[in-house]
């Protein structure tokens, strides 16, 4: 039986959900704030009152008057959060403020026979002079995205990294080198998975109803990544790998078993491998061997008839492994990723394929669509996943109410 809140508890949730809102909407009055969050007006100001005694809520004026009427609004500037994202390719830093606004985005790509751990050195001294231009006092917390397979076993706080093609990664303690940098704790995520959150944080569906579930996927060269968000919980599992669908075998008719994953045949590098199948019977097509993903997209955007095959075959194998997915969660909405063809022709091409495994009435029922999103989703995804995080407990209330304004 699941116990019920005792007043404290009652008291804390009540004082998250009051300081999220208001982070959330940048102001609000005493009597919006009891309709958005179904309160009684006598306990949002009890709430406004203790707020005012902490010294971090203004009013209309400088300090809050009272008054009813008054739009009310947290003092949290000069308060930043670290979200980061590390792949085989470089990495990325960026800096926002506690509403969301973004100060600075830095981005580094890694040299050709650049060893990983001189890598991580340079980016955690990237960390180390953001956290001194902010000052060490105004960062409160850092989110790490990493890609797939990342394993924590919560009860022993072991952490395992399986990724594909970059088996160096376990040769460095990425957790301790950039907890030593910020001094203080970081919270580490898999990609995918943030990058599902922020899509959810961000779509429109989600803002009609706050119950809908989204799978998000997304190639980042090497593989594919999958995350899962229902009723505005990231899905995990038991040790953290829930959705890494890229492992799911779809074709059996191959030697290695690897060579039979959806990330293998479905990856945006396996764009590349189909190309090179065909390219002997294309002789007037503008690819070559050596031809990247990069140019395969150019090429179908002017309508090759290889490049055209090649990203139709995608799709064919894309749909085949989503199909899998509606049956696992039966999601609302799936939404492909930026590194995907971004035309509506693709989408409608997936969702053809995807007709010849699952019924029409569930189809219908299904949002298919492209990202809207133009900035790196894991990044932003990070920044919404560190802000739960130090919701819980009151951790971020009492970061910003200690003695700094």
């Amino acid at each position: 039986m699941k116990r019920g809140l005792n007043s404290t508890e009652m008291l804390k949730r009540n004082r998250i959900l009051v300081f999220k809102t208001l982070i959330e909407k940048g102001s609000a009055t005493r009597a919006e704030l009891a309709s958005e969050l179904g309160l009684q007006k006598a306990t949002i100001t009890n709430i406004i009152n203790e707020f005012v005694q902490m010294e971090i809520l203004t009013g209309d004026g400088d300090i809050p008057s009272g008054k009813r009427g008054e739009k009310l609004s947290l003092r949290i500037e000069g308060r930043f959060l670290i979200s980061m994202g590390i792949t085989r390719v470089g990495y990325d830093i960026a800096v926002y403020t506690l509403d969301g606004r973004l100060q600075e985005w830095n981005r580094y790509r890694f040299g050709d026979r650049e060893a990983f751990s001189d890598a991580v050195k340079k980016m955690t001294g990237d960390v180390s002079e953001i956290q001194e231009k902010y000052g060490s006092d105004t960062i409160l917390g850092a989110c790490l995205a990493v890609p797939g397979l990342y394993i924590r076993d919560d009860e022993t706080g072991k952490e395992t990294y399986m990724i594909s093609e970059f088996p160096q990664w376990n040769d460095v303690d990425i957790r301790r080198e950039l907890e030593d940098a910020l001094n203080r704790k970081i919270v580490i995520m898999h990609d995918a998975k943030l990058s599902a959150y922020a899509e959810w944080q961000k779509a429109e569906e989600v803002k009609e109803n706050s119950n809908v579930s989204i799978v998000a996927v997304r190639s980042r060269g090497f593989g594919i990544g999958c995350g899962m968000v229902i009723n505005g919980k990231i899905v995990q599992g038991q040790l953290g790998i829930a959705g890494e669908v890229g492992h799911m075998g779809i074709n059996f008719n191959t030697r290695d078993p690897e060579d039979g994953s959806f990330e293998a045949n479905a990856g945006t590098d396996s764009a590349v491998k189909y190309m090179c199948e065909r390219l002997i019977e294309f002789p007037d097509s503008p690819l070559t061997e050596n031809s990247s993903y990069d140019d395969i997209l150019v090429q179908y955007d002017n309508r090759d008839p290889l490049a055209v095959w090649v990203i139709e075959k995608l799709a064919r194998m894309l749909a085949y492994g989503l199909s899998s997915m509606v049956y696992l969660i039966n999601p609302d909405c799936i939404i492909i990723g930026s590194d995907y063809p971004k035309d509506h022709d693709f989408i409608e091409m997936v969702r053809k394929n995807m007709s010849k495994y699952v019924p029409d009435i569930v189809l219908k029922n299904l949002v298919l669509r492209n990202t809207k999103l133009r900035e790196d989703s894991f990044i932003i995804g990070g920044y919404y996943h560190l802000m739960d995080k130090l919701y819980e407990n009151d951790q971020l209330l009492e970061e910003v109410s200690r003695e700094y304004f």
